[in-house]
């Protein structure tokens, strides 16, 4: 037999032996159930390799690190909190490890919510740290940068269901929240703003002390063309729910104190709009305020179910009050 020959029959066992091997460690471990397991962005095929291995996803975290480097698959890799099991391959599982997360952080955020509220609303469902959270969302420089004409996000982080990825930091979480709110306040909603004499900003404001305000869908309108048409008159809002934004706190009852509390936010002492918005208002609240009912009423009362006796002078809104005190 020539050298060559035996080279050659030499380097065919090898190749055998390689592909037997990379066989065997490439089977399914067998393991039935899913094991959680996140993997941290900018975590190296070896790392990962060496967790599924302990884990019993895979049998050779060389085999897994080989190749993904080969494969030249390591930036493709994606972070994110994945459920796996040994009942596919090692070449499958790096195909699964390819795509998005399989598990995702639901959260809804209701209507009305301040920055604080959001904030806490969003770390009880492990989605944020509540400190970070709040400090990003009023430090000035970051709201800037995200286009927002204001020194904080208050108003902005649109109320909605959102499907967070465990991997979305603070930033990314509210990036995404004012990105949705960009995106509600779209064309439409810019022209009707064109024709009326608010900025965004004063809009978004006033829609969030009518969210507030309102308890039913169908009060929002009127709600807001009484705002609308105190302010025309030039006569102060008289919101309870900016005294409350002024407080800090949410209040069954209101006292005569609470009602002079010194804030620019306070529209029983001051006239127009207040600085801000007072919360995120929602998708009708935005729509309510810029389609106001033409209304004559100058006040309202909240019955206790949600409902408000609409008035037109001081002597009705007395009556209203009266009645509803003698109700209870």
């Amino acid at each position: 037999m020539s050298t060559s020959v035996k080279y050659l029959s030499l380097f065919s066992l090898i190749l055998t032996c390689i592909g037997s091997v990379i066989y065997l460690e490439n089977r399914p471990t067998g393991l039935a159930s899913n094991i959680p397991i996140t993997i941290k962005a900018g975590t190296s095929a070896r790392e990962i390799g060496n967790q599924l291995e302990k884990l019993r996803i895979i049998r050779n975290r060389d085999l897994f690190s080989w190749s993904v480097r080969l494969l030249s698959k390591s930036t493709s890799l994606k972070a994110g909190k994945y459920q796996l099991n040994g009942k596919q391959t090692t070449f499958s599982t790096i195909t699964l490890l390819q795509k998005a997360p399989i598990l995702i952080n639901k959260a809804t955020v209701p209507e009305g919510l301040t920055i604080l509220q959001v904030g806490r609303i969003l770390e009880q469902q492990g989605i944020v740290d509540a400190k970070k959270f709040v400090e990003l969302a009023t430090d000035s420089l970051f709201t800037k940068s995200l286009g927002i004409p204001s020194t904080n996000l208050e108003g902005y982080l649109f109320p909605e269901t959102y499907h967070f990825a465990p991997t979305d930091d603070e930033e990314k979480v509210i990036n995404m929240m004012v990105t949705q709110f960009n995106k509600v306040f779209n064309d439409t909603l810019q022209k009707l703003l064109g024709k009326t004499n608010l900025t965004r900003h004063e809009l978004v404001t006033l829609a969030s002390i009518v969210e507030l305000e309102a308890k039913e869908e169908n009060e929002l309108a009127t709600i807001a063309g009484v705002f609308l048409k105190r302010m025309s008159l030039n006569r102060r809002l008289e919101s309870c729910a900016t005294v409350e934004f002024a407080l800090g706190r949410h209040k069954k009852r209101l006292t005569n104190q609470d009602l002079r509390v010194k804030s620019p936010y306070n529209t029983y002492r001051h006239s127009g709009l207040p600085p801000g918005p007072i919360g995120s208002p929602g998708r009708l609240a935005l729509w309510s305020s810029l389609n106001p009912e033409t209304t004559d009423f100058l006040y309202f009362v909240a019955r206790g179910d949600g409902s408000h006796i609409f008035s037109r002078t001081n002597r009705e809104h007395e009556l209203a009050k009266r009645r509803i005190r003698s109700s209870k």
